[in-house]
């Protein structure tokens, strides 16, 4: 675990604050300094430590330290910049560096002539900026936070601290003095004390210190193993008594989907995947005819314009909705607030898309047949000679249970002029009906890992979900 071994600071010029959790497990650190000793410092330094303790610092987590050191110093930078404004201080920026601890593992931001250092009893390397020559650098150059009045650029550095590490955080006068060509890393805190008196003295050593007690890996007895496994099956039971309407039957059919396997049957499996032996067929019809009522729901869940005419329905795969509209196939992206992937043109327009062994099959009016992959990279290209043409218009589709796991016996989904309707596929009861404002054009066949179908209404596409409840 990283403790504190050392802070020196000198006000007005520097300054040295920290906090840590009760458990040690979380902290940050902060050290700022300036080459005058100007009275302005003060108020300067008191912003820069009341920002951080007015900030919610204590709560990033740790997946969040980089975007949050980025943000704040983003907009501190111009704070910093009007106060030094304010003043008649010549050098109008400040070195700071600021440290999220998470455990062993620091996210660091250094601005400005405040250079840090890993090291151990036999060696020591610098980590971020590097301080060689730091000393003719112009102030722009060292990027000291408030002086610009451009927006600064942020840089968030990473460093886990192995035990028996430490971690030094040094001005730069301090640093080309300490590193002189006789370094011993064995001596660095002898070093440091030695110069404690000095006008530039400043600086922060944090160790990570081995254990002296290691806590004892618990071991769990048969008891216990038993009382667990007993409340994860209650759990279970629990989760499916919640949920029903086949939770989990629907799940595993998405995991299915997911990992299926598009490779063809080879001649020698057709009589094995088609054999069914007669009393399981009975059965299943049993079951059709057995099973009981459900609802059956057909809704808007979210519809976007489209900035030209669609011509072909749309097809899809697991990552993409793929629309046509004239020479142009384009890709839009389902998680990604379906954003643009990427657009194709041909030769002539496109007369249908479908989705077939994991690539798009695209026929096109002057007869050829366009295969590409999901990242619209073509495959191949054959010249048909007119004699197939993949044309896709509204016509019912039937879905059954292997479709969706919560289907008994099959539903008809029957595409009209303005709408879409939902019918029992043994008694032609209308289940559910939606009707459009628009001209209902084009109807994708239905997406069994999202549970929707994708329809082309005059110039937008709409999503529609089937909301299935037995």
């Amino acid at each position: 675990m990283i403790s504190l071994k050392r802070t020196v600071a000198s006000a007005p010029r520097s300054m040295c604050e920290y906090w840590a959790s009760q458990d040690g497990r979380f902290g940050w650190f902060l050290c700022t300094w300036h080459p005058e000793e100007h009275i302005a410092m003060e108020e300067i330094q008191a912003e820069i430590k009341l920002a951080i303790l007015n900030s919610d610092i204590q709560h990033v987590s740790k997946l969040e330290a980089g975007k949050w050191l980025k943000e704040f110093f983003a907009e501190f930078h111009w704070k910093l910049h009007a106060l030094f404004n304010k003043t008649e201080i010549k050098e109008k920026g400040i070195s700071l560096f600021l440290a999220l601890m998470y455990e062993n593992e620091l996210h660091f931001v250094q601005f400005g002539r405040l250079f840090c250092a890993l090291g151990s009893a036999k060696s020591i390397k610098p980590v971020g900026l590097k301080w060689e020559n730091y000393h003719v650098k112009s102030l722009k150059e060292l990027k000291l936070l408030g002086l610009d009045a451009d927006e600064i650029k942020v840089k968030v550095q990473k460093v886990a601290i192995p035990e028996k590490h430490f971690f030094l955080v040094l001005p730069g006068p301090i640093t080309r003095k300490l590193f002189g060509d006789h370094f011993d890393p064995g001596s660095v805190k002898a070093l440091l004390d030695s110069m404690s008196q000095l006008p530039d003295a400043q600086w922060l050593l944090l160790s990570n210190e081995p254990e002296l007690v290691k806590a004892k890996k618990r071991k769990f007895n048969t008891l216990h193993i038993a009382t667990f496994t007993l409340i994860f099956f209650t759990i279970i039971a629990i989760l499916y008594v919640i949920f029903g309407n086949r939770f989990f039957e629907g799940a595993w059919h998405n995991l299915r989907t997911l990992f299926r396997s598009n490779k063809p049957i080879s001649v020698h499996e057709i009589p094995d995947k088609l054999k069914i032996e007669n009393d399981k067929l009975r059965g299943y019809l049993e079951q059709a005819l057995k099973s009981p009522l459900r609802d059956v729901e057909i809704n808007l869940s979210w519809n976007t314009d489209l900035p030209y005419q669609v011509t072909v329905a749309p097809c899809f795969d697991l990552e993409n909705i793929y629309i046509a509209g004239g020479k142009f196939l384009m890709a839009y992206s389902k998680k990604n607030q379906r954003a643009l992937k990427w657009k194709k043109e041909f030769d002539s327009d496109v007369l249908g898309i479908s989705y077939i062994n994991g690539n798009i099959l695209v026929s096109l009016e002057d007869g050829k047949i366009c295969n590409l992959n999901s990242k619209g990279e073509e495959q191949w290209l054959q010249n048909m000679e007119g004699q197939v043409k993949l044309y896709h218009s509204l016509k019912p589709i039937e879905l059954t249970n292997a479709d969706n796991p919560r289907i008994d016996g099959s539903i008809i989904i029957l595409p009209s002029e303005h709408g879409v309707m939902v019918l029992d596929a043994l008694s032609g009861e209308v289940m559910h009906q939606i009707t459009f404002k628009g001209k209902l054009q084009y109807l994708s066949q239905y997406d069994s890992f999202q549970s929707c179908f994708y329809a082309v209404v005059q110039d937008a596409m709409l999503c529609l979900d089937l909301k299935i409840s037995n």
